[in-house]
């Protein structure tokens, strides 16, 4: 790189120099600076950096001089605070979603924001290796799709697959190609789904992404029952379960008053709970799926549903299979 082109990027490399190297506690000399502009290739007085600092200064960062000899500069205002980064790394670590590589390669770039104490404490916090993680690497660009897409209204097509005993991926569908209208994305269970319009089926239905292959933007638009269909995700997000879809049912559940937190955390305020000789009642809309039955079986004799009578039906039943198959 010319030297002048050097020179264009010195107020930037001071400022990266203070982010990567300087914390609440730890600041940099003039010396400091002054030495790594010169590994930088870049030829700087002491004038210039003083105008650079208070341009630093001018942006937001708020350039603050420690106590002591010699004068060192830290900044007091950053991009992320140090609890936000340990939160967005917890985050990443825990996406099932990003494959391991991946998650180190992010966690890396956050790790220039923490400045050099705490980016040693953020590297002490990285532990990907034991964890279950993704194998496809693709599922990232996936987002980025599934984005474009929504905010562009098209269409997007992609493959989708499960896997088989030997551990090897099958494509659904004998490989065939879905076409789907993105609606929106949801975090669920540690997994990050896609719902859309499935232009085939003619229908809503849900696609976790890391299992989806070869995503791609489509020149067709989207059909117009597509387009009529939306989707309100915080009022989606109460009513299914797992997110495995399902026929949408207004149902009425008795639970012991101690669960009321419980069906709080998953319908949110809006019910109305009504004291009971039992305990408790509440209506509630979900989408009927075996995830929705499975979560009333989770709180055994405190919970139960009293209407409507198909659906009680339906869950009876299904508990008696169960009761049969392990016999």
């Amino acid at each position: 790189m010319a030297k002048n082109e050097n020179q264009k990027l010195k107020l930037f490399r001071v400022l990266e120099f203070l982010m990567e190297r300087t914390d609440d506690e730890t600041g940099v000399s003039m010396a400091e600076i002054i030495s790594h502009l010169e590994s930088r290739g870049i030829s700087a007085e002491r004038k210039s950096i003083y105008d650079d600092l208070r341009l630093i200064d001018e942006l937001g960062f708020e350039v603050i001089k420690l106590e002591g000899k010699p004068t060192r500069y830290t900044l007091g205002e950053r991009i992320f605070e140090f609890a936000e980064l340990k939160m967005l790394v917890d985050a990443i670590q825990s996406s099932k979603f990003i494959t391991a590589k991946q998650t180190e390669n992010i966690i890396k770039k956050l790790k220039s924001f923490a400045g050099a104490r705490h980016s040693s404490e953020l590297a002490r916090q990285v532990y990907v290796e034991d964890r279950v993680k993704t194998v496809n690497k693709a599922a990232l660009y996936s987002i980025d799709c599934i984005h474009n897409a929504i905010n562009g209204n098209r269409r997007i097509s992609f493959a989708y697959f499960d896997y088989n005993s030997e551990k090897q991926k099958v494509l659904r569908h004998g490989g065939e190609r879905y076409s789907v209208t993105p609606k929106t994305l949801m975090w669920n269970d540690e997994n990050y789904y896609l719902v859309g319009y499935d232009e085939g089926a003619g229908q809503i239905k849900n696609f976790r992404v890391d299992k989806m292959q070869n995503t791609e933007l489509c020149s067709e638009p989207p059909s117009e029952q597509a387009r009529k269909v939306s989707i309100n995700p915080a009022d989606y997000s109460q009513k299914i379960f797992g997110m495995y879809g399902g026929e949408e049912s207004l149902v009425t559940i008795e639970f012991a008053e101690r669960l009321c937190g419980a069906v709080i955390d998953r319908f949110g305020t809006s019910p109305t709970f009504t004291k009971t000789k039992e305990g408790v009642k509440a209506s509630v809309k979900v989408m009927l799926s075996p995830t929705f039955f499975a979560w009333v079986f989770s709180f055994g004799r405190d919970m139960r549903i009293i209407s409507p009578e198909s659906v009680r039906e339906r869950y009876v039943g299904l508990l008696r299979e169960c009761a049969e198959k392990n016999k």
